[in-house]
């Protein structure tokens, strides 16, 4: 097992989280982050113009035991732009591509770790919502979450963060700590796009992020995995059950103006403007999200069957009884 912290001890892992504002969320965020985070680590934010004070919140956190990094943008960058700007800021062997949108249940880094450091996998990711090792309780969870979600608990914006993960959770480190050892051992192909780690070598092999794709996780697992197929890597990327990240989703306010980003590269590509749709069908692991699929009548029957009945019930029930039965 990987346990890389205390006094002296250089970070194990650049932890890179692009933000534009959002400082509610950005609280939450690193409060869990220094929380349930295990290995050492060093914090590379890139403050993308942050029109409130996000960026002067995480430079008051330096000196706090761990390295935080703020990197200021004078313009809002795209995603791929941000993040190879934080790794070329770094030194550590392995590198994480945070969203500030999402909570770490406890521990999360250590299997993550695992699976990089010793057994060789290039890319890895935490389970969470959109990809739960359950398929059944991962529609019945994103659906409760988007239940949750939607609705406004409290008038303070913090507030209303804290009670929606409380309504969704409870206490929010126990589920994560039970999901965690429930799946522990559980993996499959795949990649979170909010929440991911990977080898520097592994970063440099693909040549960074492809500035011009803001899907940028699509356009990473692709890469990787079609570089396996070609003998560079000798495993594929993959989400581990026994981590566990929640990820807000949709967080952004619809009546806030976000403010588009500003790129100096070549115009931003769709993804089917970079990789053939035969590609995609072939590579990518979640066969019902790639272009063209289309779900069938009984998957769309169940998953309305089940958005109906979170509304009714699924919302209420504590989620230890939903993480412990058999649905």
């Amino acid at each position: 097992m990987i346990n890389f912290k205390g006094p002296g001890v250089s970070p194990v892992m650049d932890l890179v989280v692009p933000i534009h504002g959002q400082i509610e969320m950005n609280r939450i965020f690193f409060e869990t982050l220094i929380r349930n985070t295990r290995a050492s680590f060093r914090l590379i934010i890139i403050d993308n113009a942050s029109p409130d004070g996000s960026a002067d919140y995480f430079e008051a956190k330096r000196g706090g035991g761990f390295p935080v990094d703020v990197i200021h943008n004078p313009t809002n960058q795209c995603y791929p732009v941000s993040i190879n700007q934080g790794v070329r800021a770094g030194m550590a062997p392995v590198i994480g591509f945070l969203n500030n949108d999402i909570l770490v249940g406890p521990g999360w880094d250590t299997p993550l770790l695992d699976a990089l450091m010793q057994e060789g996998y290039p890319v890895v990711s935490p389970g969470g919502l959109e990809h739960f090792p359950d398929k059944n309780l991962e529609e019945i969870f994103f659906q409760r979450w988007r239940y949750i979600n939607k609705r406004r608990w409290s008038e303070r914006p913090q507030e209303n963060l804290s009670e929606k993960i409380r309504r969704m959770y409870g206490n929010f480190d126990e589920i994560a700590q039970k999901i965690q050892i429930k799946y522990q051992g559980v993996r499959y192909p795949g990649i979170m796009g909010h929440c991911h780690l990977l080898k520097r070598e592994t970063f440099e092999k693909i040549g960074g992020l492809d500035p011009r794709i803001q899907s940028a996780d699509w356009d990473l697992f692709l890469s990787v995995e079609k570089m396996k197929r070609e003998g560079l890597f000798e495993k594929s990327p993959i989400i581990l059950g026994g981590s566990y990240v929640h990820h807000f989703i949709r967080l952004t306010d619809a009546t806030v103006k976000r403010v588009p980003p500003v790129c100096d590269h070549p115009p931003h590509l769709k993804l089917e403007e970079k990789w053939e749709k035969r590609e995609i069908q072939e590579l990518w692991p979640f066969k019902d999200q790639v272009p063209e699929a289309k779900k069938s009548l009984s998957k769309k029957i169940y998953k309305k069957y089940i958005r109906g009945r979170t509304g009714l019930y699924y919302w209420r029930v504590a989620m230890e009884k939903l993480v412990g039965d058999q649905v």
